[in-house]
């Protein structure tokens, strides 16, 4: 759950008084009076802030939430989008920000076929609630056990599964050297080709010894979990090992395609409050590819329904929010 640390909303502020009373202060008093001076800027935002234009100020300390869509009208996904893009226009801006609707996954997603990996900022796989559990939502279905082999079906299976920019021109380049717990150069091989075989954003980390030889050399050892016909995966534990550790033992236990002849895939990614992510946004901003500002609105594909309060994201999203 994301929250504003500022209780003004746009919605119930007049522009025009804002505006009046941004110009009729000092920048800095202008702060104050708003209530961002001292504990909740640091010196770089407060400066930056005092660069700021009038309008840019009052976005900056009364809008990056929308919380009106969980409520009434706005509660459908294509209404939300509408006031979103209303408010942000009559903001006049002076930087572009894009307003996205992402829906849930369902069966007949083109990547339902992706277990989703969430880490901590070590890049240490947790799972959705922190305590290491990983869950797969839909039936696996397969046709026959027999593990893929053909290149082109392999590559496509894995075709809207790709590492993230942030993957793939900055994590990439560091070099993590791990105990080879095998001792036979099979985790540096794995380690290697990480960057081909799972998408999102995620960087190499070495996994607990202990974790990784009760899990990961575990499910090598005892082999699939998956046979043929449809089935419900269960719940596995991933404590202990890192994002890309985790799809290693998950590709282990799920080595069959689907009927739809997709192979499981690993999408891995930061949980939504990990420091990693402003940590992404400054490697990108250096190597001039900073992330687009942008308000997603997640949904419910089934209802349009909206499912969590919107916020603004990117390098210009920064002040009065959390």
């Amino acid at each position: 759950n994301f929250h504003s640390q500022c209780n003004m909303k746009f919605s119930k502020l007049s522009l025009t008084g804002a505006v009046a009373a941004a110009f009729s202060l000092a920048p800095t008093a202008y702060a104050q009076n708003m209530g961002f001076a001292g504990s909740i800027m640091n010196q770089g935002e407060f400066e930056k802030f005092e660069g700021m234009n009038a309008v840019d100020r009052i976005m900056e300390v009364t809008k990056l939430m929308w919380d009106e869509c969980l409520k009434g009208q706005y509660k459908d996904a294509n209404a939300c989008e509408d006031l979103i893009d209303q408010e942000l226009a009559a903001m006049n801006l002076s930087f572009p920000v894009e307003t996205v609707i992402v829906y849930t996954r369902t069966a007949e997603s083109p990547t339902s076929h992706a277990w989703v990996i969430p880490m901590d900022e070590n890049s240490m796989c947790v799972g959705k609630y922190g305590d290491g559990r990983l869950f797969y939502e839909f039936d696996w279905c397969v046709e026959e056990e027999k593990s893929m082999s053909s290149e082109d079906s392999i590559e496509k299976s894995r075709e809207l599964i790709k590492p993230s920019k942030w993957t793939k021109m900055i994590a990439a380049n560091k070099n993590v050297e791990c105990i080879d717990v095998d001792g036979d150069g099979d985790l540096d091989a794995w380690h290697n080709k990480a960057m081909k075989v799972m998408g999102g954003d995620f960087e190499i980390a070495c996994s607990e010894i202990d974790a990784y030889e009760q899990k990961v050399k575990k499910a090598k050892e005892e082999g699939s979990i998956v046979h043929k016909g449809c089935q419900k995966l269960p719940e596995i534990n991933c404590l202990g090992l890192s994002g890309v550790d985790a799809c290693r033992m998950i590709k282990e236990m799920v080595p069959y395609p689907n009927k739809n002849g997709k192979n499981m895939e690993c999408f891995l990614q930061y949980l939504p409050d990990s420091p990693k992510k402003a940590e992404i946004e400054r490697d990108l901003i250096k190597i001039n590819e900073p992330p687009r500002n942008k308000v997603v609105i997640y949904a419910k594909l089934e209802t349009n329904r909206v499912i969590s309060i919107p916020r603004m994201t990117g390098p210009d999203a920064r002040i009065g929010a959390q």
